[in-house]
C-alpha cells in the first residue's frame, strides 16, 4: 500500500510492508517504541515480518472474530444479573464502541493512517474495553481478548507485554471489585490465564501463517524475475553463438577459398604474361589455375560438409606438403621439415594449424617477395604441437594485423592456443603457432 499524506501533523502514512512489516514514520533515527526500533524513515515491528507491500491483517473474517469475542463478553456480563440496568447500557455502550474500534477504525488506520493515528488508535481501544470490564466487574473480561490479538499481530514483544499486563490487571481489578473468596478469585484467574494463552497461541498461528504465505510469493516472484533473466540470458548467449558462428564461417572464406583465390590470380597474371612469348609455359600457367579451382571448389564442399558435422577430417601432414609444393611450383624454394611422431589431432586443432600454414604461405606469395621459405611442424612429446613459418623476404617494422591473423589468433585462442608473429624490415616474416594436442 503506497504511503499517503495524513492530515494533522502531515505525517507519512504507515503500510505494512515486506520484508519486515516495516512502519512508514517521519521520526527521527534510532527511536526506540513498542513498535520495534526505528531506522532511518522506517520502523520494524516484531510482529509484522515477513507480510508483501499489501497485505491486510484486519480482515472480514478478524472483524466478525472480534464482534463474537466482544459479543460473549457482553453476554457474560448480561446474563450475571448482577449488574443494574444502566450499568449495563453503559457496558454494552462501552463493548459496542470498543468493536468499532477494533474493526472499522483498525481497518481504515491500516489502510490510510500513520503510526501515530495507530497509537492513538489502540490507546483509546484499550481504555474503553478497560472500562467496560471494569465497569461489569470482571464479567466481561472476554471482549479484552481482541485487542490482544492484535496486540500480538502488530506490536513488538515489549508492546505485547505492556498490552497482556494491562489487561490482565483490569481483569483481576474487576474480579477484586465483586469480592470474591481465594477460590472464586483463583478460579477466573486460572479462566483468564487458559483464554490469554489461547489467544496468544492462535494468534501467532495466524501471524506463522500470513509469514509462509508471504514467503511463498517472494519465492514465486523471484522465480519468475530468474526465469525471466534466464530467457534473456538465453536470448545473448543464442545471438553469441551466431556471432561467433559468423566469424568462423568468415575465417573459413578468407583463410581457404581466399587462398585458392589468390594462386589462380597468380598463375593466370603469370600466364597472360607469357602468353605471347612462351605459349607452353602459358598453358602450364592455365592447368595450374584449373587445378587449383578444383581445389578450390573441393575446400568450400569440404567447409559445406563441417558446418554439417560430417565429411573426412583433412591429412595435416599430406596437407601442408601440398601447401609447400604450391609455394615451390611459384618459385619459391621451400622445406618442409617435420619432428616428432606424427598422431591424431583433434579436428579444431588440426584445422587451425592447417589455416595458419595456409594464410603464412598465402602472404608469403601476396607481399613477402621471398625466395626461401621453411616450414617446421614438431609434434612434441608434453601433449603439444608447434608450427612455425619463416621466409626471407623484405619484411615490415611493423605487422598489420589484418583479418587473417585476427582469425588466426581467434582460432588458437579457441582451442587453447596461442600465436607470435614476428618481421623486422629486411629480415623477413615468421609465424609461430603453439597448440595443445
Amino acid at each position: 500500500m503506497p504511503p499517503r499524506a495524513a492530515v494533522g501533523h502531515r505525517q507519512r502514512s504507515w503500510s505494512w510492508s515486506s520484508p519486515g512489516h516495516d512502519v512508514v514514520a517521519s521520526i527521527p533515527a534510532g527511536t526506540a517504541s513498542l513498535m520495534g526500533t526505528y531506522s532511518g524513515s522506517r520502523v520494524t515491528p516484531m510482529a509484522n515480518r515477513g507480510k508483501s507491500a499489501d497485505t491486510h491483517f484486519i480482515t472480514p473474517g478478524i472483524s466478525l472474530a472480534c464482534i463474537a469475542v466482544t459479543g460473549a463478553g457482553l453476554l457474560k456480563a448480561a446474563t450475571s444479573w448482577e449488574l443494574s440496568a444502566f450499568k449495563l447500557i453503559l457496558v454494552i455502550a462501552l463493548g459496542s464502541t470498543y468493536a468499532f474500534l477494533l474493526t472499522w477504525g483498525l481497518h481504515r488506520i491500516e489502510q490510510r493512517g500513520t503510526r501515530a493515528h495507530f497509537y492513538a488508535l489502540l490507546t483509546v481501544a484499550l481504555a474503553v474495553g478497560a472500562a467496560a470490564v471494569l465497569l461489569s466487574q470482571g464479567m466481561a473480561f472476554l471482549l479484552l481478548m481482541p485487542i490482544i490479538s492484535i496486540a500480538v499481530l502488530f506490536l513488538s514483544a515489549g508492546g505485547i507485554a505492556l498490552v497482556i499486563a494491562t489487561c490482565t490487571a483490569v481483569t483481576i481489578g474487576g474480579a477484586a471489585l465483586r469480592g470474591l473468596s481465594a477460590e472464586e478469585m483463583i478460579r477466573d484467574v486460572a479462566i483468564w490465564i487458559a483464554s490469554l494463552v489461547f489467544v496468544v497461541v492462535v494468534s501467532r498461528i495466524v501471524l506463522s501463517q500470513q509469514r509462509a504465505r508471504t514467503k511463498v510469493e517472494d519465492l514465486a516472484r523471484e522465480l519468475r524475475e530468474a526465469n525471466e533473466q534466464l530467457r534473456a540470458q538465453a536470448a545473448s548467449i543464442e545471438e553469441l553463438a551466431k556471432t561467433k558462428e559468423r566469424n568462423r564461417i568468415a575465417r573459413d572464406i578468407h583463410d581457404g577459398l581466399g587462398h585458392y583465390l589468390t594462386v589462380v590470380h597468380v598463375q593466370l597474371e603469370a600466364a597472360r604474361m607469357l602468353l605471347a612469348r612462351d605459349p607452353r609455359a602459358a598453358r602450364e600457367s592455365l592447368l595450374k589455375a584449373q587445378m587449383l579451382t578444383r581445389d578450390g571448389l573441393a575446400e568450400v564442399r569440404r567447409s559445406v560438409a563441417v558446418l554439417r558435422d560430417a565429411g573426412p577430417q583433412r591429412q595435416l601432414v599430406a596437407a601442408i606438403e601440398k601447401l609447400a609444393e604450391e609455394c615451390s611450383a611459384d618459385g619459391i624454394d621451400t622445406a618442409l621439415r617435420l619432428s616428432g611422431t606424427p598422431r591424431p589431432l583433434p579436428e579444431p586443432v588440426e584445422t587451425t594449424l592447417y589455416r595458419a600454414a595456409q594464410e603464412a604461405l598465402t602472404n608469403v606469395r601476396r607481399h613477402a617477395r621471398a625466395s626461401r621459405l621453411s616450414i617446421e611442424l614438431a609434434f612434441a612429446t608434453d601433449d603439444v604441437i608447434r608450427l612455425c613459418v619463416r621466409d626471407d623476404g623484405v619484411g615490415a617494422d611493423g605487422v598489420a594485423h589484418g583479418f587473417g591473423l585476427v582469425g588466426l589468433r581467434e582460432r588458437a585462442e579457441s582451442v587453447g592456443g596461442r600465436i607470435a608473429v614476428r618481421s623486422a624490415r629486411g629480415q623477413g616474416f615468421t609465424l609461430e603457432v603453439e597448440l595443445p594436442g
